[in-house]
Parts: structure tokens; sequence; C-alpha cells
């Protein structure tokens, strides 16, 4: 059954960590330094997790991810609890709700600030040149920076991060190292064809968790910054995030969202009617991964074919594999045709250039998808009937099994029953299938006057797939049980 799921405090941990990052260092340079190859630097921006900590007070959920048992967590939260009723927080809060800054805009404005311990913008807030995330209105990016300014001066903030330099140096280095394993910056010069004069550096999230932002900054004479964010959702033992191979994908989507975003833009006029009508089809997957709009499921759409081509040029098989069905389970179906699509572009270079020049081609496809989109809905499975119904009452505790049945022969080799362990009915043994493939059993045991809560598949867990490897939608479920 599937579920939901350091710093300078010792003298000793600090001297490990130090020697630990002069060895990540060295290697970080055998492996980044060779010749004729681009490296990219990492680091861990003050701003950047300065605005982690305060929308973590906030509550943002978003921000609440990074695992609290790792010791660089729990000491933010010891360092900066007794601020959470801070005016910074409270207009945080109020920013969050009234315009709906979290995600990627808190990680916006972050990477356009400059300097520690006195803040400032990059580019003044009213240059109408400036590409802050949109959420920010001016004035609202004024009034914020001089809160978090104030926050920052009554926290300490900044002495908090001078005494965590050289864990940052380490957790830099550890991403650096992974980095360096793979021609990102060849390879999205080379596929784009138009990132000459980019500088790219990348920051690690200490406190993401699983959270990613593909973050940058244009500044008024065109110069560009790629800042993409990677969040560390693992630690090991001496507390320093881990990240590995499992994480190319992230890193090249992430990479790919300052050039596929401008492209979804410069098109938008174009590819807005189609998207229109293809997003209330998705719309519940998409907003349960914060994709609020059709435009931003098709920034999303373009980044995640563009990974796909990174992991079939510069990863395994099995690599490409799993990418293309993560997605599809993610609610991207067309992931599969719109990568077939680029991998025309890249052998067409002499008439394509840039993947700019190739955009209408983009557009086409979209068109296409949105003319079909109602057979393309049909052929995924859906659960017919539900025994007991979910908001079922006064169900029989007696109950021995759950039978879920499908309009469609499904795949006998997986299911995906999703939820926290104290909310999902206990199973007594693995579900199964019966002879036609279009019955689920699952046998339960459960308790008298409990309310049950699960889901049917879900984002990241997606075992129900019918027959043809299509996934079910996640289907939620509730249902309570009769008092003895």
């Amino acid at each position: 059954m599937h579920t939901n799921r350091i710093g300078g405090a010792s003298r000793t941990r600090g001297m490990a960590i130090v020697a630990l990052g002069l060895l990540l260092a060295a290697a970080s340079r055998s492996l980044s330094q060779q010749p004729g190859e681009m490296s990219v630097p990492v680091r861990v921006d003050e701003r950047v997790e300065l605005m982690s900590m305060v929308f973590r007070l906030v509550g943002a959920r978003e921000y609440h991810m990074a695992p609290d048992t790792a010791p660089y967590v729990q000491e933010v939260d010891a360092h900066f609890a007794p601020f959470k009723d801070h005016p910074t927080i409270q207009l945080a809060a109020k920013l969050r709700a009234e315009r709906g800054i979290s995600y990627d805009a808190v990680a916006s404005y972050a990477v356009h600030l400059k300097g520690g311990p006195q803040l400032e913008p990059k580019i003044p807030f009213d240059d109408p040149k400036l590409q802050l995330e949109s959420r920010w209105s001016p004035q609202a990016a004024a009034e914020f920076l001089a809160a978090l300014q104030q926050f920052a001066d009554d926290s300490k903030a900044f002495e908090f991060f001078d005494a965590h330099r050289d864990f940052y140096d380490a957790a830099a280095q550890k991403l650096e190292a992974e980095i360096a394993r793979r021609p990102y910056r060849q390879w999205i010069d080379g596929f784009f064809g138009a990132s000459a004069g980019a500088s790219f550096t990348g920051i690690v999230g200490l406190l993401n968790g699983g959270g990613n932002y593909g973050v940058k900054v244009v500044y008024p004479d065109g110069r560009l910054e790629i800042l993409p964010i990677i969040g560390a959702s693992r630690f090991d033992e001496t507390g320093l995030p881990i990240f590995s191979a499992e994480d190319a994908g992230t890193i090249t989507h992430e990479f790919c969202h300052s050039f596929c975003n401008p492209l979804i833009d410069a098109n938008l006029e174009q590819m807005q009617p189609a998207a229109e009508k293809i997003y209330p089809f998705r719309r519940s997957l998409m907003k349960q991964q914060a994709y609020g709009s059709a435009q931003t499921m098709l920034y999303e759409s373009l980044v995640r074919a563009c990974t796909h081509r990174f992991l079939i040029a510069h990863g395994s098989e099995r690599e490409a594999a799993a990418a293309l069905r993560h997605e599809v389970a993610r609610g991207f179906l067309w992931t599969p045709e719109l990568s077939e699509l680029l991998a025309e572009y890249e052998q067409s270079r002499e008439t394509y250039p840039t993947l700019a020049s190739f955009m209408p081609r983009v557009v086409a496809f979209f068109d296409e998808l949105a003319e079909g989109i109602d057979d393309r809905m049909a052929e995924l499975p859906h659960v017919v009937r539900l025994t007991p119904p979910d908001g079922a009452r006064d169900v029989s505790p007696d109950l021995e099994a759950i039978v879920i049945e499908f309009d469609k022969p499904m795949n006998p080799g997986g299911m995906s029953i999703v939820g926290r362990p104290t909310d999902t009915p206990p199973s007594t043994e693995r579900g199964h299938f019966e002879q036609d493939g279009r019955v689920f059993v699952l046998p339960v045991r459960l308790e008298p006057g409990r309310t049950y809560r699960f889901s049917i598949n879900g984002i990241g867990y997606s075992g129900f797939r019918s027959a043809g490897g299509l996934p079910l939608d996640p289907v939620a479920v509730s249902f309570t049980t009769a008092p003895r």
C-alpha cells in the first residue's frame, strides 16, 4: 500500500563539514573543469534562504517539505520560531492570501534581491523592464522589501547565515559535483540555440524539500542570469543534502524553464485558445501541482518534453523511459508525442536553427491536441463503481473488502492506494484483480466508528493503469463505518 507521505551549533560538527566541503570542492573541480566544458557554479543563496524562512513561518506548505529531522531545518526552526508573529510574517501571510504570493513567486522575488545585511533590489521595482514574477506589483514588492529588512535585522538572520557559511559551501559543492556529471550547459546552448551570454548559477534550496523553481533575472540591458533553485529533500548522516543521478531530470527541468517560458509567452496569443480547451480536462491534476492556469500548463508541457530530449541524449534508456511514465502520470498525457515532435526539430536544425523558429510547429501540435481532446480523454480508465461508495456512512465494520470496478481492463501488476497510514483502511493482504481485469478487490479489516480517507492513485503514485498503459486520474474516496 502506498502512503503519502547542522550547521554551526557544534564546533566538532562544523570542522567535519568544513573538511568534507574541501574534499567535495576538489572532487567537483576534477569533474567540472575538464577542457572544453562549461561548468555551472552552485551556491546557497542567503536571500533564497531568508524568503524561505519567512514563508515557512507563514505556514506555507511548499516551504514545509524539507524533512524536519535534518539538523539544519531544526536549527532554522529553533532560531526563527520566536519571530513567527513578527509584522513581516503577517504581511507575507496577507500577500499570500490576497495576491497568491507562493511557490515560484517567493523564489523569483528572492533572486531579484542583492546584498545582506542591507537588502536592495537588483533592478528597481518600478522599472518597466523588470521581469519579476507577475503576482508582485511594484508597490507590493517595495513594501515587502522594507518589511523583510526589518525581519532580517530583528531576527539577526545574517548572523545566522554567517554561522552556517561552511555548511552552505559544503552543501553547494554537493549539487555542483552532481551537475558537473552531465553537460547541461552545452546541451542547453545547442538545443535552444539562444543562450549566448547568459550566466548560469545553481542554487541549493535547503528549506525547499521537493520544491524546485526555474527562476531567472533579466536585466534592462538584456543580460540574463539563469538561477534554478534545486530543493534539498534528502540529507545524509552528517546533515548535508544528497543529490544523485535521480536529480538529472529535475535539474534539466528547472534550467529549461528559463528558455521555455519566454517561448510560450511569445506565442501565447496563438496557443491560448487550444490551451483553454485542454486545461479543464486536466484542471484537477494541474491544481494539485500548483499549476493554476492554462498558460502554466503550456510552460510545463514544453519543459517536460525538452527534459525528455536531454535524458535521451545524456541519460540512460531507463531514465528516459521513467521520465515519460512520470510525466504521463502527472497529467501531461501528450508528453511522448511532443517529445517526438522535438526529435524532428533536432534532426532539422538547418531549417530550424533555434527552438524559437520551430515554435509554429509546437503551436500546431497543441491545436491538434485540443481538437481531439475528447477522444483522448475517453482512452483513460475510469472508476465506474466503488464498494463502499464515496461518501457512504454507516458502512458495516464487518465489510471484508473494498471493491473497485473500472470501465476497461487494467494492468494486473499495479495498484496505488494513497493516503496517510492513520486514514487508509488497513489491508489484510495485497489486493488483486479479478480475471477480467476490470474488478479490483482489496481485503481490509475495518474498525467501527471510523472515517477513512484515501485516493485511488495520486500525484506521483500511478499503479492503477489500463492494459494499454494509461494511468487512472486520482479518485478521492472517503467513507465512515457504523459504531457497534
